[in-house]
Order: structure tokens, then sequence, then C-alpha cells
């Protein structure tokens, strides 16, 4: 929003040179307010994105919790298959993640139910990185509205 404005602001002064004779006058008159619509838009999207950060921890607890749902569901699926193929999985320890599991076995790693859990678990950590790194950056979108002037 800010480039915007800014690439706005900028061909209207070049518009105003070349079309204009008096440009110098109305450029030099009108250099306050379009700095003052650019801090306009500025304050605003700071002002936009510290109020997302009232919502940031319920997603993350969203997102968290639907992780876990996945991994329960993937749990199920991994003891199903390490019921079903026993014979075979006789030496394995179900110490590790039922996530890393499905890694090491292509027929679990086919499994379409599975692939897609997988895939929505991986986005959803992907999320949670991203609104993680939302809520630091928001120290500094507060810093600039407040101090920023």
């Amino acid at each position: 929003m800010i480039l915007v404005l800014l690439g706005i602001s900028i061909i209207f002064f070049i518009i105003l040179f070349i079309f204009i004779d008096d440009a110098d006058d109305i450029c030099i008159s009108l250099a306050p307010l379009m700095l003052f619509v650019i801090k306009l838009g500025i304050t605003i999207w700071l002002i936009v994105k510290i109020t997302e950060l009232s919502v940031i921890d319920n997603k993350i607890e969203l997102y968290t919790k639907q992780n876990k749902e996945i991994e329960n569901k993937v749990e199920s699926v991994v003891k199903q298959y390490m019921e079903h193929e026993n014979k075979t999985f006789t030496d394995l320890k179900t110490e590790e993640s039922y996530i890393t599991l499905v890694t090491l076995y292509p027929e679990l790693k086919s499994d379409e139910l599975i692939k897609q859990e997988i895939n929505l678990y991986e986005n959803n950590n992907k999320k949670i990185i991203k609104l993680k790194e939302n809520k630091i950056n928001g120290r500094i979108y507060k810093w600039w509205l407040y101090f920023g002037k």
C-alpha cells in the first residue's frame, strides 16, 4: 500500500512537470498534501497490522489443535497398519512420532488420506511459524506507530 501511494505520487508529479508550465509552483504547494497522504496510508497500514495481533494467539491455538487432531488420526491409522502387519514390525519401537513412522513405510506413505493429513499438518506448521513471525513483528509495528511519527 505504501509503495502504491508512493508510485501514484511520483507519477502524479511527473505528469505535472510534463504537461503544466507552472508545475514547480503546483508541486511545491501539493508536496505537503502528498506527504500527509503517504503518512496517513502508513499509519492506517500499521493500525491494521496491530489489530491483527489481537487474534494471532487464537489462530496459533486453532492450528495447534488441528495438528493434534491430525496426529491422532495418523496415529490410529499407523496403529491399525502395525496391527495388520504385526509380523513385519515386531522389532519396531513406537517411541517415534507417528508422523515420522508414516514416512518410513511406503504403504502408509502412499495412502491418500495420510498424504492429505500430512500435507495439512505441514501447512499448519508453516502457518503457525508465519503467525509467530507476525507476532514478533507486531512489536516493531507498535514502535513505528507510537514513536515513528
